[in-house]
């Protein structure tokens, strides 16, 4: 008994003694080419380990690795697949004889990873099954592993890089310390800690719930929270490696500074107006260069839709494809933004547009919107088709609603170039003019519900340059509508009033302004007009307003570059209400002035023409039949020959007007007339009477005449 007790205490001593001294005197660079055949061959790629290979049993069984090294394999730039300065791995024996791993600590200091993509698609960390089996089969080695488990796992100062040939870009991370836990192959592996990606600080947090199923290429469930600079991303996902990156599940992802996102993903934005914010969440089915989403809620600075969208990044700009439905399409951010005038119609701006925003993304949307804002417009209930292609944009709506009606319409805005063009076609109906022309016009003068059609074309980079440059064609027809602060028939009648005693501009003006009052309006039964315009000069020569007791018709030019007015109008007045029967007056018009403040005056000139062509054919008539009557009893050759200066008077007139309808024939020619001397000089005086009102009277007229009393 007393043989065996003390032979086993023996024993003990000789494993204590083999378990402290052994280490040391075994030649473990002796191993190292078989650890390295063996690494080879699970990895399916050449390992190479530097000299600081270092074994050691005590306080725990463990490796000391440095200058750890795995190759690229061929077709690849890089000059390795990872290298890792330091890696300190401690493993159970125990296990390690049953072919199971349990590593109680593996920190690696200072790992290297250079992931690459080729532009055939192909990749450098893909470690084929059957390419280890081969190398494994070459050197003796096995590569099965019944299990492994993790203890303190951690990576300590890390760095990685993503080079994609096949979309010609690169992701750097760097500064990578992670902790990673793994209780087995089949429990969940999770790890979590910080890094810098594209240099903003980030942060990871994963659980992946089988590290089993992803080495065995089949499905495995991902979940994922992680912060990309100011951006957050979550995910509840099914990932699939066996032939290429694939997931699915629900996703989210919010971005608040969207620039810094979309750099960090390789797709730099422009610096544009808009593209501020961005958050999604919804059903997410991808790759990693495209993800699409289902049932879908996005957030896009100021747009709120949901539906399904698909975003692709492996071209030279990403491309949106889906169809959505959105409350609000607000396109305010993405426009030049409206003059800040004070009042009145704000001036053209002269500023470079800035339209960068159409090359940041290509695009391919169907849309529909209860109610869209185009700067100081809002639409209703709208249909949209957008299509944005390397700067293009054609955006094609077969349904528009504005002001209370509604049409259709097609825009088309060209950025490829310097400078931009620009297209568009629309044809509106049963439009509510109040709002509609104060929201363009910038006044509200203009009430009922109207049809406008516009066709047009411009260039220029600049609200100014694309005025100057305008061409187009286009009609307005409003119906059951009035004209506000202005009352033409109430004018047209006290103009003609005035007429009577003589044209007093003074009296003139007076009455323009009574009728021309903020409470004061012309209804209307239509009004319309067509136009042309070339080189943003616009030419109505039609215009026409039929109201009760009122009638117009008129012509007109637009300056748009210089925002001048000047059309020529003549409201008739009437007696009666449906402008039939009844006295009519005629008063001619003038609109002059710019958009802001346009005047409105009586048209003097061709009031004056028309009143003294009328009252001149009145009175040479007369006077032909007075020198007709006259002629055939006293005319002679001598009388004849001698004119007074009254008859020469006439027919001069008579050659700037014309002949009286008494004086032309039926084939239009003129019928010889003369009058006597003394008939004419009669003539002469009447005629300016009848221009100007009745004559003065004579100094000594006026002196018979009572005096008024004095007022004091």
């Amino acid at each position: 008994m007393s043989r065996f007790f003390f032979g086993i205490l023996a024993l003990i001593a000789l494993l204590i003694a083999i378990v402290v001294v052994a280490p040391g005197l075994i030649p473990v660079s002796a191993y190292k080419g078989q650890i390295e055949n063996a690494a080879s061959a699970s990895l399916g790629r050449q390992v190479t380990i530097g000299e600081g290979l270092r074994f050691k049993l005590v306080p725990q069984t463990a490796f000391h690795v440095t200058d750890l090294e795995i190759a690229n394999p061929d077709g690849f730039s890089g000059p390795y697949l990872a290298h890792v300065k330091e890696a300190d791995i401690g493993v159970k024996l125990l296990p390690l004889l049953k072919k199971n791993v349990e590593i109680e600590r593996f920190i690696l200091t200072e790992p290297d990873m250079k992931l690459e993509r080729a532009k055939d698609g192909a990749v450098n960390w893909n470690l084929a099954a059957g390419e280890a089996k081969e190398t494994a089969e070459s050197t003796g080695a096995e590569t099965s592993v019944g299990d492994i488990k993790l203890g303190d796992v951690r990576i300590v100062n890390g760095k990685a890089t993503f080079a994609d040939a096949t979309a010609g870009k690169t992701y750097t991370m760097g500064d990578i310390n992670l902790a990673v836990r793994l209780a087995s192959l089949a429990e969940p592996l999770e790890a979590d800690g910080t890094l810098t990606f594209e240099g903003a600080p980030s942060k990871v947090d994963i659980v992946l719930t089988s590290l089993r199923k992803m080495l065995d290429k089949e499905p495995a469930n991902l979940k994922l929270d992680m912060t990309l600079g100011d951006s957050s991303a979550s995910g509840d996902l099914v990932v699939d490696t066996k032939d290429t990156l694939s997931y699915s599940g629900p996703v989210t992802l919010n971005a608040p500074n969207l620039p810094q996102f979309a750099a960090l993903m390789g797709a730099p934005l422009a610096d544009a107006p808009g593209f501020d914010t961005l958050a999604v969440e919804g059903t997410a089915t991808g790759g990693d260069t495209f993800l699409k989403l289902a049932n879908a809620k996005i957030n896009f600075d100021k747009i709120d839709a949901t539906g399904s969208l698909a975003l692709n990044w492996a071209g030279a700009r990403p491309k949106a494809t889906g169809a959505l439905a959105a409350g609000t399409l607000d396109l305010r951010p993405y426009l030049p933004p409206p003059s800040d005038s004070a009042s009145g119609f704000p001036a053209w701006s002269e500023d470079k547009l800035d339209l960068t925003s159409l090359r940041n993304i290509d695009a391919d949307i169907d849309m529909t919107a209860n109610e869209i804002y185009l700067n100081d417009m809002k639409f209703g209930a709208s249909q949209l088709k957008l299509t944005i292609n390397d700067g293009r944009m054609v955006a094609d709506i077969p349904e528009l609603g504005l002001y209370g009606g509604g049409g259709s319409g097609q825009l088309v805005v060209n950025a490829k170039n310097a400078t931009p063009t620009f297209a568009g076609k629309f044809d509106l109906g049963s439009v509510e003019a109040q709002p509609f022309v104060k929201d363009v016009m910038k006044n509200d003068r203009l009430l009922g519900l109207g049809g406008f059609k516009l066709d047009f074309s411009a260039n220029g980079s600049s609200q100014a340059a694309i005025m100057r440059s305008l061409d187009g064609s286009g009609r307005f027809d409003i119906a059951d509508g009035a004209i506000k602060g202005i009352n033409l028939a109430k004018l047209a009648r006290s103009v003609a009033e005035i007429q009577q005693g003589g044209l007093n501009p003074t009296a003139i003006t007076s009455a323009i302004a009574t009728a021309q009052k903020p409470d004061e309006q012309t209804d209307f039964s239509e009004l319309l007009s067509q136009f042309s315009i070339a080189d943003g000069l616009v030419n109505a020569p039609t215009i026409s307003l039929a109201g009760p007791f009122v009638t117009m018709t008129g012509t007109g030019n637009v300056n748009l570059p210089n925002q001048t007015l000047d059309l020529r109008l003549s409201p008739k007045a009437s007696t009666t209400m449906d402008n039939k029967g009844g006295k009519s007056i005629a008063i001619p018009m003038r609109v002059t002035g710019t958009f802001s403040e346009p005047k409105i005056v009586i048209d003097l000139e061709t009031l004056l023409r028309g009143r003294a062509e009328q009252g001149l054919r009145d009175i040479i008539s007369g006077a032909t039949k007075k020198s007709d009557d006259k002629s055939s009893t006293d005319k002679t050759d001598t009388e004849t020959e001698k004119k007074s200066s009254g008859e020469k008077a006439l027919d001069t007139l008579k050659g700037i007007l014309g002949p009286t309808q008494e004086e032309t024939d039926d084939d239009g020619t003129d019928t010889e007339a003369s009058a006597s001397p003394s008939s004419t000089d009669a003539v002469a005086s009447e005629a300016i009477n009848a221009i100007f009102g009745a004559a003065k009277k004579s100094s000594a007229a006026k002196e018979e005449e009572p005096q008024d009393a004095d007022p004091n």
